[in-house]
C-alpha cells in the first residue's frame, strides 16, 4: 500500500472520537428521558393517591346517615323530619334521598284481631296540625303523589322489627307510624308500645357523584402510572444506562446549574512603575584616564618553564532575581537595580527596594 492510501493517525482517531461522542450523547439523552419519565411517574402516583383519597372522603359523606328517633305517644309515633335536601326536583328518580324507617313492636294488646302497622311519610310544613295530617294521610293511601308516601304491614307480631324504605324529594316532611284495627281506629294505646327509628341519607347523591368522578380519575391516573412505570423499567434494564451514570449525570447538572461561587478575588499589584533615578550628567573630567586597553596588552606570558597545574577558579554566584524570605515573601527584580517585594498571598508591598553593598534588600529612599 502506498503512503497516499495509508490513513494518518488523526484520520484514524477522528472516527473513534465521533463514535465516543455519539455514544455519550445517546447516553445523556437516555438519562434525560429517564429523569423526565421518573418525574412523570412520581406525579402520576401522587395523583392516584390524591384522587383516591378524595373519592373515599366523598363516599364517606355519601354513606354516612342522619339518624333520628320518633316520639311514641297515645298509640302514634310522630317525627318532624325537617328540611330534606337533595338535587331531586320532583317525582321518582335516581336522585331521590333514601329514607329507611325501622319499627320495633315491644307490646301489643293480648286480644287483637286483624290489625295493620301503617307508616306515613308526607310532605307538609306543619306536622302538628291534625287536619293537615289527616288530609295528607288520605292522599298517601291513594298513592297518586310522590310527595305523600305510605307503606304498611298486616298482622304484625310482638317482639319483631319491621323495616320500610322511602325515596324523598327536596322538601319538608313528617313521619307517622301507628297500629290500627279493622275499623280504621288506633288499637288500645295503653297496651301498645312502638320504637320507631329512621336513617336519612341526604348526601348520597350530592357527595356520591363527585366520589365516582374522583374514583374514575384515580383509575385513569393508575393506568397512566403503569404505562410510565413500564417505560422506566425498560430503560433501566437497558445496558446503556446504569444507576451510576444517572447519579453522575444528576450531579453534573446540579453543578452546572449552581455555577461558580463568585468572581475571582482581586490581587493587588504594584502601584506603578519605579521612580526614575537621575544618572550622571556630562562626560568624565578632562584629567581622568580611561580604562586600560586590554587588547593592547601582550598575549604571551613572560614566565618561563612549564605551565602551572590548572586550578579551579570559582565563578561568582549571580544573584537571582527572586529571593525568598522566612515569611514566604520574595523580591522580584524590576530592572535598573530596583526590586518589588511580593507577599506570600500574591500581593505586592507598595515599597521599592534596592540592594546595599552587603547584598541586603533595603527600602529605597529618594534623596
Amino acid at each position: 500500500m502506498s503512503e497516499e492510501e495509508v490513513p494518518s493517525e488523526e484520520e484514524q482517531i477522528e472516527p473513534q472520537v465521533a463514535a465516543s461522542d455519539e455514544a455519550e450523547q445517546e447516553v445523556e439523552e437516555t438519562v434525560e428521558t429517564l429523569s423526565s419519565l421518573q418525574a412523570s411517574l412520581k406525579k402520576s402516583r401522587w395523583n392516584v393517591f390524591m384522587f383516591l383519597g378524595l373519592a373515599f372522603l366523598m363516599f364517606g359523606f355519601a354513606l354516612f346517615p342522619m339518624s333520628m328517633d320518633a316520639d311514641f305517644e297515645y298509640g302514634t309515633a310522630e317525627k318532624d323530619l325537617g328540611l330534606v335536601w337533595g338535587p331531586s326536583p320532583g317525582g321518582e328518580d335516581f336522585m331521590d334521598v333514601p329514607y329507611q324507617v325501622s319499627v320495633k313492636i315491644n307490646q301489643l294488646p293480648s286480644s287483637t284481631g286483624n290489625i295493620t302497622l301503617e307508616v306515613f311519610v308526607v310532605q307538609t310544613d306543619d306536622c302538628t296540625d291534625p287536619e293537615v295530617a289527616s288530609d295528607a294521610e288520605i292522599k298517601a293511601r291513594t298513592g297518586d303523589s310522590h310527595q305523600f308516601q305510605y307503606d304498611y304491614f298486616n298482622s304484625p307480631v310482638e317482639g319483631k322489627t319491621y323495616t320500610f324504605d322511602f325515596d324523598l324529594d327536596f322538601g319538608q316532611y313528617c313521619l307517622t307510624a301507628k297500629i290500627i284495627g279493622p275499623d280504621g281506629t288506633i288499637v288500645d294505646p295503653s297496651r301498645t308500645n312502638l320504637v320507631v327509628t329512621g336513617k336519612l341519607w341526604p348526601n348520597q347523591v350530592i357527595a356520591g357523584v363527585p366520589g365516582l368522578i374522583f374514583l374514575g380519575l384515580s383509575t385513569f391516573a393508575f393506568v397512566g402510572a403503569q404505562k410510565v412505570g413500564k417505560k422506566v423499567k425498560s430503560l433501566l434494564e437497558d445496558d446503556k444506562v446504569t444507576e451510576e451514570q444517572i447519579v453522575l449525570d444528576e450531579a453534573r447538572r446540579q453543578k452546572i446549574a449552581a455555577g461558580p461561587g463568585g468572581p475571582p478575588k482581586p490581587v493587588a499589584g504594584p502601584g506603578g512603575p519605579p521612580t526614575t533615578v537621575a544618572g550622571p550628567s556630562g562626560g568624565p573630567p578632562s584629567g581622568s584616564t580611561g580604562p586600560t586597553n586590554v587588547a593592547a596588552a601582550p598575549t604571551e606570558s613572560m614566565k618561563s618553564g612549564p605551565p602551572p597545574a590548572q586550578s579551579t577558579i570559582e565563578q561568582p554566584i549571580v544573584a537571582e532575581s527572586t529571593s525568598a524570605l522566612e515569611d514566604g515573601s520574595t523580591f522580584e527584580d524590576a530592572g535598573n537595580g530596583y526590586f518589588y517585594r511580593k507577599m506570600a498571598n500574591g500581593g505586592y508591598e507598595q515599597q521599592i527596594y534596592i540592594k546595599n553593598s552587603e547584598g541586603q534588600y533595603v527600602p529605597y529612599q529618594a534623596e
